[in-house]
Formats: structure tokens, C-alpha cells, sequence
């Protein structure tokens, strides 16, 4: 393809020969059309290193002769879907297999999961021990006969649902599961769900839904992950419905990950979050320090990328936010000092200082600095969730309107944030006594389940843990949806 070409000679006047040789060239060209190039990587490394440094070029650089963009679709080469040999649920081999591609549906490409996450190298903490337990039991259905044989018959739980706070490990345990179950052999679809509204919207432009739902039914597996952000979407929804009720009916195991449970979901229609909770919901937990520490040591085995001990506790001491942050920086520190000036393959990854480090890391450090949950921020939620300004949390007045919000600040800032009662009553200027009975109130209607209580500190707190950003490209989707 001459516009590719063309794009690797710019990079080489930037990035250098080398590097392009080495990162660039080997990428395979699987096909291309006038305005798409499907392009395969080696493993996760090259594909990370591509989506780091050249995802955010393309843009400006990559375009046909009639000077229209051509999207860059990247997948890992050993993650492609395989030919199924087995099915799940309903016998009806002729119609389940017989999937002949045309246009609209090659052009539904699907997110791959990270090939380095399996259920070998998932922390399990109690929170997470059931839910590692349930899928890793489900995957191995269907293997030899001399293997060891699943407790868990297929259907027994169906959907399952997993929900969790930012950086829990929901997005781990879905790749760990498409990794196993395609190595088995079976037809496994992995979206999130911004991926499948994407889809949506293709099918309803192209006025080509029919082979979208060809495409979506025809799987022995559905995995969805993010599914809060189906909230106020009614395309979206009305399609997942129908796909969700067409392979639940085929006895097709269907799973699905979100950030809080089913009946919290916002702007979700009824019959929808009904359906999330027909088979089992499963909580996840983020990981304590410890166990973040058994996490980057894990990878860092994984990767063949060992940390000098100083180098490892200034990575856990600077991204302390979680497991999602944590592996963000390791696989920075992994692809940025392979390509640094004077740094050369020979080079033992244990020989990275601290100073090296901070320097490779530095626009992460500056993220994750700005993404700390701080009183400031938890203040501002919980005045955005009740309509009012932080202003009125920290003024003096004494109306419900006010004082129930500043009683529910003061709680989360305890809650979260483990702050002292003093430093929170200087805060809100009210002394430390005042805080501690504002505390104890609310404890007390949360352990007395007092609905509007507990659906104010759930709706507040997740949204706290888990802000959501739309993108621009999303947003132009609102009318259709």
C-alpha cells in the first residue's frame, strides 16, 4: 500500500531507521481498502509500542490520494478468531457455522483482549477468588478427557456479571477468559461497549442491521465489558437486547463486566438490567498495596522486565491508584527505555534508576498526580449529584438541602480518603466533634439500608472511583442512538 509506504518514510526522518525496522516494517498488511488498513502485530509489545507512539500520528499523516484519512485497525496475529471446532449451547451446527463474511461485516473489527493476561498471572484477593474460581472452571469445559474435569456445567449461570471499581481486575478476568476458551477452539466475540455501539451505528448507516445481527448471534460466546456505558444509548440497547435474548435462547454463555451492579446501572432500560441479573453477579475488589506489589512483580516475570527493588517501590509509590495505572506504567517503563537514546538491547532492565524511571514515566506521573482523589474532588461530586456548588457544603448553612450533603462529604472523605476527623473538620470548618457525629449518622442509616441513603453514596462513590470521559467521536453518535 503507497500510502503506508509513504507514512514509514516520514516516521524514519523523525523516529529513525532503525526503529521504524524494528517497530514498523514488521507489521503485516493484512488488506486495505480506500480508507481502511488492517495491519497485524507480532505480539501485545509491538501493538502497545504502536498504540503509544504512532496511533496519535496517523491522523495527521495517513491519507489516501483523494486526501481522505485511512484508519489503522491493529490486531495481535495470535489472537485471531479461530475456526470453531466445538459449540456452546443448542444443537444447530447448519446454522450457526454457516457465516460467510461480506463487506459490511469485515469491516466489524473487535477488540482484542492483552495476550499477556491469563488466569495464571490474575491476583486473586477474597473479593476476586470466587469470580477467578468461576471462569477458570468454565474455560476448561470441553478439554481432553484426561484433563481435569469442570465442576461447572455450562448454563448453570448465564449471564455472568462481573462489577467492580476502576483497576479491580474485571477487564483481566474477560481477556484471561477469551484467551482459554478460543484456545479451545470455540467462536468467542469480545467487545467493549463502546465497540458495540460503534457497530450499531455502522449497521444503521449503512443500512446493513441484518449483518450486524449475523455477525453478533453467531458466536458461541458473548463477552461485553463496560456495559454502564450503554447508559442512554436506546439503539444501542434495543439491539443488545435482542442479541442478549437471541443467545440466551441458544443456550450461549454470554458474560459481561461493569462498574457497579445491575440495579445501579443509570439510564439502563428495566428489562435490561433484569436480564444482567437472571444468572450470577460477582463483586471485585481493587487490590491492597500488598497485593499491588505481588502484581508488578508478576508482570514484571511475565515480561521478562525485572526492577532493581528501589526502581519497583518508586513505580508502586507513584501510581498507587491501582492495578490499571500500575500496568500502564510498567508497559510505558517497558517499550520507553528499549527505544532510548543509549539504551541498547544488552542493557539488564534491573540497571533502570530511579532517576531513569521518573524521567521515562514523567507525563504519566503528571496523570496520575491530576486523577488522586482529593477532598476538593470528593466535594464536588457529592455537590453535582445533589444539584448544589461546593460552595454551599462548605458555607454555614443549615438547611437539609446543605447539611445532608456536607454529612455525606465529611463521610466519604473518612471513608475513602482515611482522614482524620480534625483534618476534615478543617476543612469544613466545623470542629472535629461535629465530624465524628456527622459520620457515625450516616454509618448508622447505611448499616439500617436506608435506600436513598445508600443509593446517594453508591451513585457518589462510584462516579468518584470511575469518571466518565465521552469522547468527541462518541458524542456525534448521541442522535442515532
Amino acid at each position: 500500500m503507497q500510502a503506508w509506504e509513504k507514512f514509514l518514510k516520514v516516521q524514519e526522518s523523525s523516529l529513525g531507521k532503525d526503529v521504524v525496522d524494528s517497530w514498523l516494517r514488521p507489521l503485516k498488511v493484512v488488506k486495505f481498502d480506500a480508507c481502511n488498513l488492517f495491519l497485524e502485530a507480532a505480539d501485545s509489545f509491538q501493538m502497545m509500542w504502536f498504540e503509544e507512539h504512532i496511533r496519535p500520528k496517523l491522523k495527521h499523516s495517513l491519507f489516501n490520494h483523494n486526501h481522505a484519512p485511512i484508519k489503522v485497525h491493529l490486531s495481535v496475529g495470535d489472537l485471531q478468531l479461530p475456526k470453531p471446532k466445538k459449540s456452546f449451547g443448542k444443537s444447530n451446527e447448519a446454522k450457526q457455522h454457516t457465516f460467510n463474511p461480506v463487506p459490511f461485516q469485515q469491516s466489524l473489527t473487535f477488540d482484542y483482549p492483552d495476550k499477556l493476561s491469563t488466569f495464571d498471572n490474575f491476583i486473586a484477593n477474597d473479593a476476586n477468588a470466587l469470580a477467578h474460581k468461576l471462569l477458570k472452571e468454565l474455560c476448561q469445559i470441553g478439554v481432553p478427557e484426561n484433563s481435569e474435569k469442570s465442576t461447572i456445567q455450562h448454563g448453570t449461570y448465564n449471564p455472568i456479571y462481573l462489577y467492580g471499581d476502576h483497576g479491580s481486575g474485571k477487564t483481566h478476568l474477560l481477556a484471561a477468559t477469551v484467551h482459554a476458551l478460543m484456545k479451545q477452539g470455540y467462536r468467542v466475540i469480545y467487545a467493549r461497549s463502546q465497540t458495540f455501539t460503534e457497530h450499531v451505528v455502522s449497521a444503521i448507516r449503512a443500512g446493513e442491521m441484518h449483518l450486524f445481527r449475523q455477525a453478533y448471534r453467531n458466536t458461541d460466546v458473548l463477552i461485553i465489558d463496560d456495559v454502564q456505558e450503554f447508559g442512554r444509548k436506546s439503539a444501542t440497547q434495543e439491539e443488545f437486547f435482542h442479541t442478549f435474548n437471541t443467545l440466551h435462547m441458544a443456550g450461549k454463555q454470554i458474560i459481561l463486566a461493569g462498574n457497579r451492579t445491575p440495579s445501579e446501572l443509570q439510564h439502563i432500560e428495566p428489562r435490561l438490567i433484569s436480564r444482567f441479573e437472571w444468572g450470577i453477579v460477582l463483586e471485585l475488589k481493587a487490590l491492597v498495596r500488598q497485593e499491588l506489589s505481588d502484581l508488578l512483580s508478576n508482570k514484571c516475570s511475565v515480561m521478562q522486565f525485572p526492577l532493581n527493588p528501589r526502581t519497583a517501590e518508586y513505580i508502586l509509590e507513584t501510581f498507587p491508584s491501582g492495578a490499571k495505572a500500575l500496568t500502564k506504567a510498567l508497559e510505558a517503563l517497558v517499550l520507553r527505555s528499549h527505544i532510548a537514546p543509549g539504551m541498547h538491547s544488552h542493557v539488564s532492565s534491573t540497571a533502570i534508576s530511579v532517576n531513569q524511571a521518573r524521567l521515562y514515566l514523567s507525563d504519566l506521573t503528571k496523570i496520575e498526580i491530576q486523577e488522586q482523589i482529593t477532598p476538593e474532588k470528593i466535594i464536588k461530586h457529592v455537590a453535582e449529584h445533589f444539584g448544589i456548588k461546593s460552595e454551599d457544603i462548605l458555607g454555614k448553612s443549615q438547611s437539609r438541602e446543605c447539611s445532608f450533603p456536607r454529612q455525606l462529604a465529611a463521610f466519604l472523605c473518612r471513608d475513602i480518603l482515611k482522614m482524620p476527623f480534625k483534618k476534615i473538620g478543617d476543612l469544613f470548618s466545623r470542629d472535629h466533634s461535629t465530624i465524628m457525629s456527622s459520620v457515625r449518622q450516616i454509618q448508622k442509616q447505611l448499616d439500617e439500608n436506608q435506600k436513598d441513603i445508600l443509593s446517594a453514596y453508591k451513585s457518589i462513590k462510584t462516579a468518584i472511583k470511575n469518571p466518565l470521559v465521552p469522547t468527541e467521536e462518541t458524542a456525534n453518535y448521541d442522535s442515532i442512538r
